[in-house]
């Protein structure tokens, strides 16, 4: 169908760049965001004297489908410097460089925290046969079958935990390194698997150099720039079938008679327009992430004591966050004088400036002093989708499809930016 006019409704990256595929492939694009601003959970956040992100902060480069979006866009990318640690009661220790913590060599440093049994057994995986480990269906079962269970406790679960707040045996394969077994069974090593998966010197990350939110701003001023329609502060109140196939009546007053919809919504309001239509679909649950950002001057942070940042691998009731990141060393660009530290809380503890400066100073190691500090934000993010399963995705899409809307956004493709990039091409056809 070419020439409709679409109403887009949702404003985060899924909205926003779903409406520019649509704008450019010859659509009429109204889209409508109900925040202030574009770019959901992908924001900027002023500190000190410096604008950084607030949200998501990297994608995923496997695949490689943002980074030609962010060159197709004209945006510079960069990789994170920096070696993230994993913090222990006990010390501070590299993260091993591979692949959700697994490593690629018997020379990572990471490994100097097993014992040495323990590393004696990763060095000996390279003997087991290739069927060791071959039908495992998560990234647990993989690890604890060819590494052994220290391994999988001390090098992969605190960054599936710190990451992506899952246990390694709810994380499966096909999801979270769906090309690892298929290595294995060509190299018949882990490590060796991993090396040939991640790549030599590739990062598993990047972002556009001036933060992510700047992905945002290029959709828009190009969707803008092809003709296509924005409002923010703009909220959906009705969706409901007449006109040209689809009447939506927004809060203001405004009235949108289009052929298409495209709902980029999170999962709740998607659930309840959707409603409107007679369609009844299962909301996923979704959960809350909360963190706290400073921006300080304490000279010894110069020196970048914990590298990119650190994960927390064992509880301590004595610290209330699980992760922080140096987030102006992970990102040099951000590095202006000032260093910003960025911690990541549990959803019920909404973290004080009080509470960010003391999980900082012992994340790091270095007393951060009040008067060194340049600003303070506490976020939360309350609408963080959980996992859905593809077969329940591919119903709920196709159901949709079905009354004539399309669906797409984190709470369907997944909360990574890859992903939702990759969702959004399905509205073209």
């Amino acid at each position: 169908m070419s020439g409709s006019r679409v109403a887009v409704i949702g404003g985060g990256l899924a909205g926003v760049l779903s409406a520019l595929r649509l704008q450019e492939a010859g659509h009429t694009v109204e889209l409508r965001e109900a925040a202030p601003r574009l770019g959901g959970m992908i924001a900027p956040l002023r500190l000190g004297s410096v604008e950084v992100d607030s949200g998501a902060e990297a994608y995923a480069t496997r695949g490689g489908v943002v980074r030609a979006l962010c060159e197709d866009l004209g945006l510079e990318v960069a990789a994170p410097q920096g070696t993230p640690h994993i913090w222990w009661r006990h010390g501070t220790f590299p993260m091993a460089e591979g692949v959700l913590g697994i490593p690629s060599s018997l020379d990572d440093p990471a490994l100097a925290v097993l014992e040495p049994d323990e590393f004696a057994a990763v060095a000996a995986e390279a003997q087991l046969g290739r069927h060791v480990g071959a039908t495992a269906t998560t990234v647990g079962d993989l690890v604890r079958a060819r590494l052994g269970e220290a391994a999988l406790a001390k090098l992969v679960a605190p960054v599936a935990q710190g990451v992506y707040s899952l246990s390694p045996d709810k994380m499966p394969l096909s999801a979270f390194a769906p090309t690892l077994l298929e290595a294995l069974a060509t190299e018949g090593s882990l490590l060796a698997a991993v090396a040939l998966v991640r790549g030599p010197g590739s990062a598993a990350v990047e972002q556009p150099i001036g933060g992510m939110f700047r992905l945002i701003t290029a959709i828009a001023e190009r969707f803008v720039t092809a003709g296509g329609s924005v409002r923010t502060s703009a909220s959906v109140s009705s969706l409901r079938r007449g006109g040209s196939g689809f009447l939506l009546t927004l809060h203001d007053g405004e009235v949108l008679d289009v052929e298409r919809v495209v709902i980029a919504t999170p999962a709740a309001p998607a659930g309840v327009l959707l409603g409107n239509l007679g369609v009844e679909i299962q909301v996923p649950p979704v959960r809350t992430a909360r963190s706290a950002l400073l921006a300080v001057t304490t000279p010894a942070l110069d020196a970048h004591p914990v590298g990119s940042g650190v994960l927390l691998a064992e509880r301590d009731d004595t610290l209330h966050a699980r992760a922080l990141t140096h987030y102006s060393a992970k990102w040099p660009w951000a590095e202006t004088g000032q260093h910003v530290l960025r911690l990541s809380y549990p959803e019920h503890i909404l973290a004080t400036r009080a509470d960010a400066l003391r999980d900082a100073s012992r994340f790091v190691g270095v007393e951060i002093q009040e008067h060194e500090v340049l600003g303070f934000a506490s976020v939360g993010w309350d609408s963080m989708p959980t996992r859905i399963d593809a077969s329940n995705r591919d119903f709920i899409v196709e159901t949709a499809l079905e009354a004539g809307v399309d669906l797409v956004g984190a709470w369907l493709d997944g909360n990574g930016i890859a992903a939702v990039v990759a969702g959004t091409t399905r509205v073209v056809r």
